[in-house]
């Protein structure tokens, strides 16, 4: 009975120093997610466990299990480098970038598929590395799904909206939304439009309704139909929604809304901050010697109504005006900014009244905004520096010149509280230039 425990023993004692002879094979490498035989979508992620001795190792997706000598799959479709760290410690994940067996898109096509892991380790008896593939992987791509309770909200299709109207839709968990606003309703495979005018996107935490406001500076304009529709992204597939329209109603704004308007150098009919004229009018304060910072509103018809209480009955009309609520903006409605967006952009060749009226506009209420308030005296010294704000818009001297004494022939145009004879003439109380011929009753001379 003793000799036969001390034989066990004696077995035991060698089974284990022989185990310590065997080759040491700790090869940590392994594929973790997505398990074998599991299905996937078009855009898997490929997850892999490597341990400190592990290196460049490589994901590689193929469509058998056939490998090279070197241990490599022969008919790969894509590979990743799996380097950005999992959940779980020593995990790794990375994504193919592109697919050769679908056009070169980062999604794969539906079908059965293997994914293998090869990388380089070294353990006691490969000192100087080696390199190891794991075994292959099966997985299976299916067809993706729409998803379901997917659909637009509002705006009704065919609605009318302000020009910053909120889009609201309805979609389930974990899908993202992309919303796009456009003028044509042409659009891309994935759902941008060839020509966007407002966009916005919301990953969906929760099933349910969500909504995105279209800002003010997409700029949609009054009057003009625009198209918006969803497009829905989940694992690498996108579904796009047919699209739907609204149109823009044409809104007025009140004074305050000035300072909200959208700059721009030329005036197309739209309310916009003039810039090209507000420099004029600051040019004209510095050379009168109290430089004045000031913005120019141009003002589409609508505004200009509500704006002005213009009334086209009115034997005269309200061209401009400046407001001690505003001290720092002068208001031009859009006869006089038309006229100027022909002056500067597509100059006549010869001066014209309605385009000297234009500048003497401009001119009359920068004065007004430098603190006199008497309408004779300060359509008087109008008359007499509008060559200064012509010459400030880019207008050649002779030209300006020419415009100054058209002023002159619009005179008696004006209302009566403007007019004033007397002292508005040559050498006259109001002439800022006594004791020689100048506009807008002569040329200057030296």
């Amino acid at each position: 009975m003793f000799c036969r425990m001390l034989r066990r023993c004696l077995c035991a004692l060698v089974l284990c120093a022989s185990a310590f002879l065997l080759p040491a094979q700790a090869w940590a490498g392994s594929g973790v997610q997505p398990a074998p035989g599991t299905s996937t979508g078009p855009q898997p992620s490929f997850v892999v466990s490597l341990d400190p001795a592990d290196s460049a190792a490589q994901v590689y997706v193929s469509t058998s299990t056939a490998l090279t000598g070197d241990g490599i799959p022969v008919d790969q479709v894509g590979s990743c480098t799996p380097s950005t760290p999992s959940v779980d410690a020593g995990t790794y994940t990375c994504q193919p970038t592109s697919y050769g067996n679908n056009g070169g898109a980062n999604t794969l096509a539906a079908g059965a598929y293997y994914w293998f892991l090869v990388y380089r380790t070294t353990d006691p008896d490969h000192p100087s590395g080696t390199t190891v593939t794991s075994a292959p992987f099966p997985f299976t791509v299916v067809e993706p799904v729409q998803p379901a309770g997917v659909f637009p909200v509002s705006p009704a299709d065919g609605a009318s909206t302000s020009a910053t109207p909120t889009l609201s839709f309805h979609a389930p968990a974990s899908v993202r939304v992309d919303v796009y606003v456009s003028n044509s309703a042409a659009h891309r495979d994935d759902g941008s439009p060839t020509v966007a005018d407002a966009h916005c996107s919301a990953t969906m935490q929760q099933a349910g309704t969500s909504s995105c406001a279209v800002p003010a500076s997409a700029g949609l304009r009054p009057g003009s139909t625009y198209h918006w529709w969803l497009a829905v992204s989940q694992d690498g597939s996108v579904w796009v929604w047919p699209a739907r329209s609204f149109t823009v109603r044409s809104a007025t704004h009140s004074l305050s809304y000035a300072p909200y308007l959208p700059s721009s150098a030329h005036f197309t009919g739209r309310s916009v901050k003039q810039t090209r004229l507000s420099k004029a009018a600051y040019g004209l304060s510095k050379l009168i010697g109290a430089p004045k910072t000031i913005a120019v509103a141009c003002w589409g018809t609508a505004d200009w109504r509500a704006i002005s209480g213009d009334n086209p009955e009115n034997f005269y009309s309200v061209l401009g005006f400046w407001a001690p609520a505003m001290p720092h903006w002068l208001q031009l409605s859009p006869r006089i900014c038309d006229a100027m967006e022909t002056l500067v952009y597509k100059r006549p060749r010869y001066a014209n009244r309605f385009t000297a009226n234009a500048v003497d506009t401009l001119t009359h209420e920068m004065i007004h905004a430098l603190g006199l308030r008497n309408e004779a005296a300060t359509e008087c010294y109008a008359m007499q520096l509008s060559w200064v704000s012509a010459e400030n818009l880019g207008v050649p001297a002779s030209y300006a010149y020419s415009l100054s004494r058209l002023t002159l022939a619009n005179y008696g145009f004006h209302p009566p509280s403007y007019v004033n004879r007397a002292d508005c003439r040559e050498d006259g109380a109001w002439d800022l230039f006594k004791g020689r011929p100048s506009l807008p009753w002569h040329n200057f001379q030296v």
